[in-house]
């Protein structure tokens, strides 16, 4: 039978899979681990009983999250009789679970909020059939996460094999790729700009897929170097609605069958209720939730648009709106810089100054003023930061993204 997930030096198959089901009728509503194997087993086993679970992350202190009851974390509970006889057994009712699972926001800009999903959500934009078959999936995103959740439904659903890459470092990455021969890579673009500089190519993976953080032209040429034949594509999701539509490079199309779901107010994009999750702290406009993310328009007819901010990463300078993603992938399009990542501090005369941290490549020799004076020829004064930091690393959140408080 087909492996269903690779973690280490550790092999399981689909087989060891329904087995380990089948012998344990027990699961833990409340379950922190870093074996990521165990925490996919307990995933399944609540989905197809049509059991409630709440996700929590393995290094988070559970009692920071809201509701949770720390002394109920690792409490089993017995599950009534089953058997599942095979793989497709088992697909099958986890594609018609009632089961509700509740994850968290990041946090990253707060308290985390739960929400609580269905199968039916969490699975949205998970696509099956033959030309779905035997694609070998590097696992890169936290697993208790929206993202993270997509490309385990999608892999599992089509009884594809994961390859555990999340955390790893570059070198084990391009190991696991060429170990394993993967096929498909989901993941932030900060994965990907951690994977530069490119030295070799990889042919044998055939999508890449970016999401959760805006990406640019730069950083897709150089995927395109290193993964030549890979069609590439973004996806937007949220903790809060799961996945609702892709892109090939930066241009976003709404479906048409839900483009009356959405509206803008001031560039920023709302998002009807019917789309969402449930939970306590959502705060609506009427029907509407406010998604955080300012947007432009290319075609409103055709519901096509590009990404430029969230709504609370925006810079007050001197009076102006800075969007450091503009003034980021400006100084990441630089020969010899890897990362970047730009910030405000508080200023008595201008409100905040831009503070730029950049990760160069190694063996770059890139200074300060190489850097200012390329962002001279491209941006407005008052968006070209007051200093420039170079550092050995970033700090990422629990999801993989940059760090930007």
């Amino acid at each position: 039978m087909a492996v269903f997930l690779h973690d280490g030096d550790k092999r399981y198959s689909y087989e060891m899979l329904v087995e380990s089901i089948n012998q344990h009728p027990e699961y833990y509503p409340l379950f922190k681990t870093q074996d990521i194997f165990a925490y996919f087993e307990n995933l399944i086993k609540a989905i197809v009983t049509n059991s409630p679970l709440v996700l929590l992350d393995s290094d988070l202190n559970s009692s920071k999250e809201a509701g949770v009851d720390e002394s109920m974390v690792h409490v089993a509970t017995p599950l009534a009789a089953y058997h599942f006889d095979n793989m497709d057994a088992i697909v099958e009712a986890l594609q018609n679970s009632t089961s509700e699972i509740t994850i968290f926001t990041s946090g990253t800009t707060g308290q985390p909020k739960k929400v609580v999903h269905s199968i039916g959500t969490l699975t949205r934009s998970v696509r099956l059939g033959d030309k779905y078959k035997g694609q070998v999936w590097a696992y890169a995103y936290n697993p208790t996460h929206m993202a993270g959740l997509q490309v385990f439904f999608q892999a599992f659903e089509n009884q594809n094999t994961l390859v555990n890459v999340f955390n790893m470092q570059r070198s084990d990455v391009y190991a696991k790729i060429a170990e394993y021969q993967i096929t498909h890579i989901s993941a932030t673009p900060t994965f990907y700009r951690l994977l530069l500089p490119f030295e070799q190519e990889h042919p044998s993976v055939q999508r890449v897929t970016l999401g959760g953080e805006k990406s640019g032209n730069h950083l897709y040429e150089n995927i395109k170097k290193i993964f030549p034949q890979a069609k590439i594509n973004n996806v937007y999701a949220s903790t809060e609605a799961g996945s609702l539509f892709a892109a090939k490079g930066d241009c976003f199309q709404i479906p048409e069958k839900i483009r009356d779901k959405f509206t803008v107010v001031e560039d920023e994009l709302l998002i009807h209720k019917s789309l969402l999750g449930k939970s306590d702290s959502f705060k609506f406009d009427g029907d509407y939730y406010h998604s955080g993310d300012l947007i432009e328009w290319v075609n409103q007819k055709e519901g096509i648009f590009k990404f430029k901010s969230r709504k609370n990463e925006l810079i007050n300078v001197g009076g102006y709106k800075v969007n450091p993603s503009e003034v980021e992938d400006a100084i990441n399009a630089m020969e010899g810089v890897k990362q970047s990542l730009v910030y405000g501090k508080a200023n008595s005369i201008l409100g905040n100054v831009l503070i730029a941290e950049v990760q160069l490549e190694e063996g770059a020799t890139l200074g300060d003023l190489d850097i200012r004076k390329t962002l001279k020829e491209q941006l407005q004064d008052f968006k070209i930061p007051r200093k420039i930091k170079f550092v050995e690393s970033f700090s990422l959140t629990r999801t993989g993204k940059l760090k930007r408080s």
